[in-house]
């Protein structure tokens, strides 16, 4: 038990600024080589990034600018290597534990790149995971495990890092 006055609710921050170089190019080989295509347009119900499963696409939001965009394409690879896209994968009930998946992806592999995400994705995780400590440990084996192969297909040239700025998210 706690004491005292509520915690904020503090929103993600979408990044602002350039991306690693090639690191956009490297995640797009890879949702390539899993069977889906990529790109830049519009993404219904705010969302920075959409994955269909049905159409193999990746859509990631044309307005965002690219260190926000390579963050959300690393973020929909992840939700598709972690079977969030498989037919048997129950994604409505389990999309607390697929949205803080893929986010922690995407926060190693942009680390990894040269590539400060976490003013986005830790009040994105936090969210997600409801605050419930075993969810996010159970997930812990997986993020690991997709993030390693994830940065191990990438081309040791995309390290390159940006220096981006952050700005408050619209939503």
């Amino acid at each position: 038990m706690t004491e005292g006055d509520e915690l904020p609710d503090v929103l993600p921050e979408l990044l602002t600024g350039d991306a690693p170089a090639k690191l956009w190019d490297g995640l797009a080989e890879q949702v390539q080589a899993a069977g889906f295509t990529v790109s830049r347009g519009q993404c219904w119900g705010g969302a920075n990034g959409i994955t269909n499963a049905l159409t193999r696409t990746v859509t990631v939001r044309a307005d965002v600018d690219d260190a926000q965009a390579v963050k959300t394409l690393a973020h929909e690879l992840a939700h598709i290597l972690c079977g969030h896209t498989a037919d048997d994968y129950d994604y409505q009930g389990c999309r607390g534990q697929a949205e803080a998946e893929a986010e922690s992806v995407a926060y190693i592999v942009t680390a990894w790149a040269g590539l400060d995400t976490s003013a986005y994705t830790v009040p994105y995780v936090a969210r997600w995971s409801g605050g419930d400590a075993a969810a996010v440990h159970t997930a812990a084996k997986t993020v690991t495990t997709v993030a390693r192969a994830v940065i191990d297909a990438l081309d040791p040239d995309t390290t390159t890092p940006a220096q981006p700025t952050l700005a408050v998210a619209a939503n």
